[in-house]
């Protein structure tokens, strides 16, 4: 159950309140941007041996090379899931020396001996960046200490508010002698005698030097320092990694605010590289037609940016016009009062009245505009947990039932299920019967009923049971983890992920994420962010990388930016290429403009191509680009080719119609076989174009 914000929702806070700070800040941007301007490499590691050898450029990666993570078995995995999240390429492998190496993370497991100690330094003083969370290795750099301190907040890099602590520890800061930079305080104020994450010069390289080891004991590496990723990321210049093309964003245009709520172009950039969105699709039905919220020109705009938009609706709720029009069709609680759940006002559809009138305003909406899919979510009722609140009490459910609720709590527990199940079949049996049913990708989302099965039984979700109704109707499911587990750590999706995946195929499901507000005193922000939301985008994400987010507007903009980078984090990297269990974008530098997958000429322009699922060995090469190039499909892709130097071709797959992205204006598109396919390009304002392709199998030529 989300929650939606009202219109006068405050922003999110950047602002800092002491001079001390914005020093801080202020010197922390301009280190920053200076080491953006250096190159990146890459550093194979063994976990703990090294030896020194010869420069080599890596080719997968187009001159630059991921990070190099060293370390032992307890806290290696935890370090690649925050950096991969964090949008950067990293890996760990078993080759024994440092080679073309400017990034290199040292954990705090490592076991490192004096000659490796040795080979590490002297790496850095020839001008590579190392990371070092290593006591030992820290030492050897010149690190003196100061007495450790217990702190209950810590002030990082780019989170708006100091980091609250949920356990405070006792952290050793770091005694800043001339040459150090402090980045990470204990405490909430930047005081230089609590310092624990700095920088230094160390010869013509640099080191990042942390006291505190983020990924120890029960840490996975955000609930001290959230910004890990993001702090490292800047010092090394490190690649980014790869992209999901699979992320969906919620939208509610009525909370976005007068200066953005009508400006549709604004809505699509601030979109842009997301699959699809869910758009809110009841403000509709008024009196005064003025009133109605102009769907087409915001649907026609993300179109436009090669975004699908599917009309998200929220049965039992329909829109105010039903609410007020039709009073006795509004649903009654066990009080007997109007139910109106939270912000939803909610009408009593298993009446069979009431439905056909519900069904009338959701068809006409679903028939207007051209949607490319629907979503009916959250359809529940309102928890047992409060009585006097709960529903349905209704004259037609009470009806249905055949007894009193109150002297038959656990047949009313198992009606409410079954009733539950019923209208989510209703709906799809309405939804399948539309004139435009064939062109539209339909999808319900449910309640986890795995993490607090509780919660589930008192609204009345029984996801094996919908798992079915999906199927049945031909919809996709969408999983959201109850309200009452939102503090808990990101972890959970991995549970809420294997629990749909047994009971649902990859393709057919997708996991949703609330960015919300969990109270001031949340550990270790009042919301998800950066570290934290990055590690739940990849769990989530980890079979299928289809994720939804809730919402634009609640998600902070770094966040935003990283979302399909997060949903790819489980994207395994090589020093030769990368393995994924889902198709993903790569990007390198632009004067790349040639790859070789497993040796097939591929289709890329500007440093940018689509790479399937598996695992594949990339070769990139300077130079002009051999073809135009796809630069992003939102399918399951399984190969591409160059065919001339104006003609590609490629597979895919997708369960509803799909956008692709061009680098050039397309002259025709056949299928298999040579049938054309009508299209109609729309010029990006980033570059390439855009054209819609069909649904199913398709093996697609495409002439320029």
């Amino acid at each position: 159950m989300r929650k939606i914000l009202s219109k006068s929702s405050p922003s999110h806070p950047r602002a800092r309140s002491t001079v001390a700070f914005l020093r801080w800040f202020v010197s922390l941007l301009i280190l920053t941007v200076t080491l953006a301007a250096c190159s990146a490499a890459t550093v194979p590691s063994t976990g703990s041996t090294f030896t020194m050898a010869p420069k080599e450029t890596l080719s997968a990666w187009g001159g630059t090379s991921p990070i190099v993570v060293a370390g032992g078995p307890s806290e290696i995995s935890k370090a690649l899931n925050i950096l991969r999240s964090g949008g950067l390429a990293a890996y760990s492998e078993s080759i024994s020396f440092l080679t073309n190496a400017s990034s290199l993370v040292v954990l705090g497991d490592a076991i490192l001996s004096k000659p490796q100690i040795d080979a590490i330094l002297t790496w850095t003083r020839r001008g590579g960046y190392l990371v070092s969370f290593n006591r030992v290795l820290n030492s050897a750099l010149g690190v003196k200490l100061l007495p450790a301190n217990l702190y209950p907040k810590a002030l990082v890099p780019f989170v708006g508010t100091p980091v609250t602590i949920k356990n405070p520890i006792k952290i050793t800061p770091i005694s800043l002698t001339k040459g150090f930079n402090p980045l990470v305080f204990g405490g909430s104020a930047a005081n230089p005698s609590n310092a624990f994450v700095a920088s230094e010069g160390f010869g013509i390289g640099k080191a990042l030097i942390s006291t505190f080891d983020p990924f120890s004991g029960g840490f996975l590496g955000y609930e001290v320092i959230p910004s890990l990723a993001r702090v490292i990321g800047g010092f090394t210049n490190a690649p980014h990694g790869a992209q999901s093309l699979m992320t969906t964003v919620f939208v509610d245009p009525g909370v976005l605010g007068p200066n953005l709520e009508y400006n549709y172009a604004q809505i699509a950039n601030d979109l842009y590289g997301v699959r699809a969105v869910e758009l809110a699709a009841w403000d509709f039905g008024f009196s005064v037609p003025s009133a109605n919220y102009p769907y087409q020109k915001l649907i026609s705009a993300l179109h436009a940016r090669g975004i699908l938009v599917y009309a998200w609706l929220e049965p039992p709720f329909v829109n105010d016009a039903l609410w007020q029009k039709y009073p006795q069709c509004r649903e009654k609680t066990q009080s007997g009062s109007q139910a109106i759940g939270g912000w939803r006002e909610l009408i009593a559809l298993e009446d069979p009245t009431c439905y056909a009138l519900a069904w009338g305003q959701f068809s006409k909406v679903l028939t207007s505009y051209n949607w490319d899919g629907v979503n009916f979510a959250e359809l529940y009722f309102e928890t047992l947990a409060t009585p006097a609140l709960s529903t349905p009490y209704s004259s037609a459910a009470l009806s249905q039932f055949g007894k009193d609720p109150l002297t038959n709590p656990a047949a009313w527990i198992q009606f409410r299920y079954s009733l539950v199940d019923r209208l989510y079949s209703e709906l799809l049996k309405s939804a399948n019967g539309l004139a435009n049913a064939k062109s539209l990708a339909f999808q319900i989302t449910v309640i986890d009923d795995s993490i607090d099965p509780v919660e589930a039984q008192d609204i009345g979700m029984n996801v094996h049971q919908l798992a079915k109704v999906a199927s049945n109707g031909g919809a996709s499911m969408i999983i959201e983890d109850p309200y009452t587990v939102w503090t808990q750590g990101p972890n959970r999706y991995v549970g809420v992920n294997k629990y749909i995946s047994s009971m649902v195929t990859t393709p057919n499901y997708s996991i949703d994420i609330n960015d919300v507000q969990r109270g001031a005193s949340a550990a270790p922000t009042p919301k998800p962010t950066m570290g934290e939301f990055n590690l739940a985008s990849m769990f989530a994400g980890a079979n299928s990388s289809r994720v939804d987010f809730y919402a634009l507007g609640t998600i902070a903009s770094y966040d935003m930016a990283n979302l399909s980078y997060g949903v790819a984090g489980s994207t395994v990297y090589f020093p030769n290429g990368l393995s994924s269990k889902f198709p993903v974008v790569l990007s390198v530098k632009s004067s790349y403009g040639r790859l070789k997958v497993d040796g097939v000429q591929w289709p890329v322009s500007g440093g940018v191509g689509v790479i399937p699922a598996g695992q594949h060995n990339l070769v990139w090469e300077k130079g002009s680009p051999l073809s135009p190039g796809l630069m992003r499909i939102d399918a399951a892709i399984s190969t591409a080719k160059v065919i001339s130097s104006k003609s590609i071709s490629f597979d895919y797959y997708s369960r509803s119609a799909t956008y692709a992205l061009l680098s050039a204006l397309p002259r025709s598109i056949t299928a298999k076989g040579g049938a054309a396919i009508t299209f109609q390009p729309r010029q990006d304002p980033l570059g390439g174009y855009w054209v819609r392709l069909p649904s199913g199998t398709q093996s697609i030529t495409i002439d320029f």
